[in-house]
């Protein structure tokens, strides 16, 4: 299947990415290893988001049921992705600034997307009726895209301890293993909303066929 072998590539550039971190090149400072990881989670866990508020700005516009799921999915996804970008990020912390949590503005900035996000799943598993808690759901979501822009101008907006993106020096070895690891989270992430929906498809097509049977049995 197509997605089997986007898997396989994306292992195959982990790999790669891998070997070039920890054996090939040796970035100046020793902390940066932990760029290979933080950076391209949190980048996917933007794009995430984005795609569910794009899928439910869609669901508003077209009121059809795939993009509420979509919407769903990929903020499951982003949660996962923004879970691991908070855990790396606080273990990069504590290498560069001798704590794992100090309030930074991006942390704090991080954190209020991530439970932002977990109020919508939460407000949408309280409201009963698909349709209701579609509409509902797609309004937060919408809404709750604008900690996204709050979080990429913390750094400019209050004094954090993060660089800007612009400060951070790296060698082009660094850059190239930076990218490959981004483009294998990329591929990963890719890969699990195909699959995941894939399933919920899967799952509501028995669904409705066992709904059509009972039916017709009555």
């Amino acid at each position: 299947m197509k997605r089997d072998i986007l898997l396989c590539v994306a292992v195959a550039l982990s790999v790669v990415a891998s070997y070039m971190a920890y054996v090939a090149v040796q970035p100046v400072r020793e902390d940066l290893y932990f760029s290979y990881t933080h950076v391209p989670v949190a980048l996917i866990c933007f794009l995430a988001f984005f795609v569910s508020l794009v899928a439910s700005v869609m669901y508003l516009w077209k009121r059809k049921r795939e993009y509420d799921r979509a919407a769903e999915v990929s903020t499951i996804l982003g949660l996962v992705y923004g879970a691991v970008a908070l855990i790396s990020g606080a273990i990069w912390a504590n290498a560069s600034w001798g704590a794992y949590w100090n309030w930074d503005p991006k942390q704090a900035t991080m954190l209020i997307l991530w439970i932002a996000y977990m109020g919508y799943l939460s407000l949408k598993l309280s409201i009963g009726g698909h349709e209701k808690r579609a509409l509902v759901g797609a309004v937060y979501n919408i809404l709750a895209f604008s900690t996204i822009p709050l979080t990429f101008l913390s750094v400019t907006l209050w004094g954090s301890l993060h660089p800007k993106a612009s400060e951070v020096s790296m060698s082009l070895p660094v850059k190239q293993t930076l990218s490959l690891n981004l483009i294998a989270a990329l591929l990963f992430f890719v890969y699990l909303l195909i699959t995941a929906f894939a399933v919920w498809s899967l799952e509501d097509r028995v669904n409705r066929l066992t709904y059509e049977k009972g039916g017709g049995g009555d």
